[in-house]
């Protein structure tokens, strides 16, 4: 409990700048490249301000997902009657220029381990960290102006196995890298402060490239956290088939 706390206090000091601080970064980039921008410059930084994130997913119960099914007569049944869940997290956004070439949708998500519901009490289960972190990429190619969505789905053994997120970030970039948008939300976890991630504050924000969070280990010196491949985008899912014109095209 007490390294937790250590790691909750890394956390919120990595998360949380002065006002001051942030103020004197800001005066001094304004003036210092007020004079060096060109038209086109200020152009595509008003055609990028209009990518926005209007909703971030929901962490809890109502992200558990049974995938949907068919019902083939005479077909392939089921070989198991439990009925497992998808972990399914949705993010709304929206573009106001007519076509957007591409975008690309960073996540990053941490899960809480002791959430997990199939847990291996064997003597010879392997000890699982506190805390478990997966990323997930997908850029999107030729958006429309609207709102659309981005998703990314845990499967069913990863659910149980290692339980549920506590913490989502999303960013939106250009394929320059330039960020566009952040945001992150935050269940039962108080040490990363939710909100907007901007280019000021970007740097605090990010609690995954931050090397006292994710190398952070317990009093035996044992990792805190955990990487893992696993997120996957809703289109490698069963999810794709239903509502699928929300989405962007993936390459």
């Amino acid at each position: 409990m007490m390294t937790k706390k250590i790691l909750c206090f890394a956390l919120a000091c990595a998360c949380v700048a002065t006002v001051s601080a942030q103020s004197s970064r800001r005066s001094g980039y304004r003036n210092s490249s007020r004079n060096a921008r060109t038209e086109a410059e200020e152009a595509q930084d008003k055609m990028d301000a209009k990518v926005k994130i209007s909703q971030m997913p929901s962490i809890g119960p109502q992200s558990l997902v049974m995938a949907p099914g068919l019902n083939a007569q005479g077909g392939l049944q089921p070989i198991t009657k439990k009925r497992r869940q998808w972990g399914v997290y949705d993010m709304t956004y929206r573009t106001q220029q007519r076509w957007t070439e591409e975008l690309t949708v960073n996540w990053y998500v941490l899960c809480d381990t002791s959430k997990a519901k199939e847990k291996d009490k064997s003597k010879a289960a392997k000890r699982l960290p506190p805390y478990v972190y997966y990323t997930l990429v997908t850029r999107y190619v030729n958006i429309p102006e609207g709102d659309h969505r981005s998703c990314s789905c845990l499967p069913p053994s990863f659910i149980e196995r290692y339980g549920e997120p506590v913490v989502i970030s999303c960013e939106i970039v250009t394929s320059a890298g330039k960020l566009l948008d952040g945001e992150t939300v935050v269940n039962s976890f108080q040490w990363v402060r939710p909100g907007k991630i901007s280019e000021e504050t970007k740097t605090e924000m990010e609690w995954w490239n931050n090397d006292k969070i994710i190398n952070a280990k317990d009093k035996a010196g044992e990792p805190m956290i955990e990487v893992r491949q696993g997120l996957v985008d809703r289109s490698k899912t069963p999810f794709w088939l239903v509502n699928n014109a929300d989405y962007e095209a993936i390459q």
